[in-house]
C-alpha cells in the first residue's frame, strides 16, 4: 500500500504478471544483454584485428546502454573495473575497455541531460542537484538547494581549467589536450556519482556491484601471488593477475578493507555481519600479500584516523576486535622467511644505494627542475613522461615498462600544472577533508556514520599513498578516487534528508 495525493492506493499483482523484483531483473537483463554481447565481441575480435571496428561497435553499444540506464551503467562500470583490459588502437592509442568507454559515455550523457534540464526546465533523466528534496508545495526551499548541491564544484572546475591551460608550455600540444580531456572525464565521474546515488537503495546497489567484483579480483591475485611465491615481492609476479603491479593492487585492496573495517567498528545497526566479516578477512589477507611500502604507510595512517573516532559509539568488544586483528598480523609476520623479507624491505626505504630509491629521487628532482622552469602553469599535463628519461648510469639497465611519472602525485601536479594547479589540487583535498569532518560532528552513530568514516579513511589512504606514488592515471585507482569524491557528499546529504524526514514525522 502507498499513499499519494491524500488517498490510499492498493497495488494488486495479477497472477500472470511478473512481481516487481522479477520485472526489474527482466528490465535490467534486457538492457545489459546487448552490451555484454558487444563486449565479448570486442574482447575476442579486438585482439586479432588491426582495425578499430570492434571498438567502434563497443562504443555504439555503450552509448545506447548508458542512455537506457545511467544508474545501471555506473554499477556495470564498477563491476568491470578490476577486469578491464588494455585495447591498443592504431596510432599508439590505448583505452581501458570497458571502463573508459563507459566512463566517457556516462559523463557525456550526464552533461547532455543537465543541459536539456536547463534549457527546457524539466526533470528528464537524472534529477538536478537542486531538485532532489523539496519543501512546501513542490518548490525547493533555499535550505534544500544549499544542502543538496555538489560541494566540490568550484575546486574541481578550477583543477580542470588548469589542466587545459597548462597546454601553453607543453612540448606536445595534442598529447596534453588529449590527456587533459581524459583526466576531465575521470574527475567528472565524481559529479555523476553524486547525482546517481541519491538514496539508500542506490547505495546498497553500489555495494552489491563493487564488493563482489573486487573480492573476485583480490582472490584471483592472491592465488597468482601464491603460485609465484618466489617472485612475490616483484611486479613480475602479477603478470596473470587483474592488476599490473603491487602498488595498484595494494591501493585498490586497501580501499575496500578500510570500508569493511569501518562498517564492523562503527555500525551497530542490523546488517549481515557474517558477510561483511568475510569481506574484511578477504581484503585483509589480500593486504598481507602486498609488498608496497606506500600501501603499508597509507593503511597505517588511515587506521590511525579511524582510531581517533573510537570515542563515539564504539564498545570494548570492538576495541578487542582491533587487538585481535593486530595479533593475527603479528603472527603472520613471524612466519618462516616472511619477517626477514619485510625487515629488508622496510630498511631499504632509507638506503640510497637501492635502485628504486635512486630512480624515485631522480624523478623527484626532475619534478622540481620542471617546476622551476615553468612555476605558474607548469610544463603541461602529461609532460613529465614526455621530458623525463632514465639515466642508465644511475638506475641500472632496467627500465620500467610503462612511465610511472614523478613517483609522487603532488610533485607531478606541481611540475605539470605549476603552483596554480598544485593550489587547486590541495584545495580539492582539503575541501574533501573539511566536508567530511564537519559531517562527522552532526551524524549520529550507525550506518551513515560508519560509511562516512570508511569513505574518508579510504580517501586518506590514497592521499598519503600519493606522496610516494602517482596512480591516478590508471582506472583501477582513478575511478574509485574520484567516485568517493561524489559518494561522500551523496551519503551525507542522504543522511540529512532521512533525519529531517524522521523529525518531521515525529513532530506530526
Amino acid at each position: 500500500m502507498c499513499k499519494e495525493g491524500g488517498y490510499t492506493e492498493r497495488h494488486v499483482i495479477h497472477p500472470t504478471r511478473l512481481t516487481e523484483p522479477q520485472g526489474k531483473i527482466k528490465k535490467y537483463g534486457t538492457r545489459i544483454l546487448p552490451f555484454v554481447v558487444c563486449l565479448v565481441f570486442g574482447y575476442i575480435i579486438g585482439g586479432y584485428s588491426d582495425t578499430p571496428l570492434p571498438l567502434l561497435s563497443l562504443l555504439a553499444a555503450t552509448c545506447a546502454f548508458v542512455f537506457l540506464g545511467m544508474e545501471l551503467a555506473v554499477y556495470l562500470l564498477l563491476i568491470a573495473l578490476p577486469f578491464s583490459f588494455r585495447y591498443i588502437l592504431p596510432g599508439r592509442f590505448e583505452i581501458q575497455t570497458p571502463t573508459e568507454p563507459l566512463l566517457g559515455m556516462l559523463v557525456v550523457v550526464y552533461c547532455v541531460r543537465r543541459i536539456l534540464d536547463r534549457v527546457i526546465q524539466s526533470g528528464i533523466g537524472v534529477p538536478s542537484y537542486k531538485d532532489r528534496t523539496q519543501s512546501g508545495i513542490g518548490v525547493p526551499s533555499y535550505r534544500d538547494k544549499q544542502e543538496n548541491t555538489f560541494p566540490f564544484f568550484l575546486p574541481i572546475c578550477l583543477y580542470i581549467l588548469v589542466t587545459f591551460l597548462s597546454a601553453i608550455n607543453t612540448p606536445d600540444l595534442f598529447g596534453t589536450l588529449k590527456g587533459a580531456l581524459r583526466a576531465t572525464v575521470y574527475i567528472l565521474f565524481s559529479v555523476v556519482v553524486h547525482a546517481v546515488i541519491e538514496n539508500r537503495v542506490a547505495l546498497k546497489r553500489l555495494f552489491i556491484a563493487s564488493f563482489p567484483s573486487a573480492t573476485v579480483a583480490v582472490i584471483w591475485t592472491v592465488i597468482v601471488l601464491i603460485y609465484h611465491i618466489d617472485a612475490w615481492q616483484w611486479t613480475s609476479a602479477y603478470r596473470s593477475a587483474p592488476f599490473t603491479n603491487y602498488s595498484v593492487y595494494g591501493a585498490f585492496t586497501a580501499l575496500f578493507f578500510l570500508v569493511c573495517l569501518s562498517r564492523l567498528l562503527f555500525d551497530s545497526s542490523g546488517y549481515d555481519r557474517v558477510l561483511w566479516t568475510a569481506w574484511f578477512l578477504c581484503f585483509g589477507v589480500g593486504l598481507l600479500m602486498c609488498f608496497s611500502r606506500g600501501v603499508w604507510l597509507s593503511v597505517i595512517v588511515a587506521i590511525g584516523f579511524m582510531l581517533l573516532q573510537l570515542g563515539k559509539g564504539v564498545t570494548h568488544k570492538k576495541i578487542l576486535f582491533i587487538g585481535a586483528a593486530c595479533l593475527i598480523l603479528l603472527v603472520c609476520l613471524n612466519l618462516p622467511g616472511i619477517y626477514n623479507i619485510l625487515v629488508e624491505r622496510i630498511t631499504s626505504a632509507v638506503d640510497l644505494g637501492y635502485a628504486s630509491n635512486r630512480a624515485r629521487l631522480l624523478r623527484w628532482g626532475q619534478a622540481f627542475v620542471m617546476f622551476a622552469e615553468s612555476p605558474i602553469l607548469g610544463k603541461g599535463y602529461g609532460a613529465f613522461a614526455m621530458l623525463y628519461e632514465e639515466d642508465v648510469a644511475l638506475v641500472g639497465s632496467y627500465t620500467a615498462q610503462y612511465q610511472l611519472g614523478a613517483h609522487s602525485e603532488y610533485l607531478q601536479v606541481m611540475a605539470e600544472l605549476g603552483i596554480v594547479g598544485l593550489g587547486a589540487w590541495i584545495w580539492l583535498n582539503l575541501a574533501f577533508l573539511r566536508y567530511g569532518f564537519r559531517a562527522l560532528k552532526t551524524l549520529e552513530d550507525g550506518f551513515y556514520r560508519a560509511i562516512v568514516i570508511g569513505l574518508m579513511a579510504a580517501e586518506i589512504s590514497l592521499m598519503v599513498h600519493f606522496t610516494v606514488n602517482n596512480l591516478l592515471n590508471g582506472d583501477a585507482i582513478g575511478v574509485p578516487f574520484w567516485g568517493i569524491y561524489g559518494l561522500l557528499p551523496a551519503v551525507v546529504q542522504m543522511a540529512n534528508r532521512e533525519k529531517i524526514t524522521t523529525e518531521t514525522a515525529h513532530s506530526v
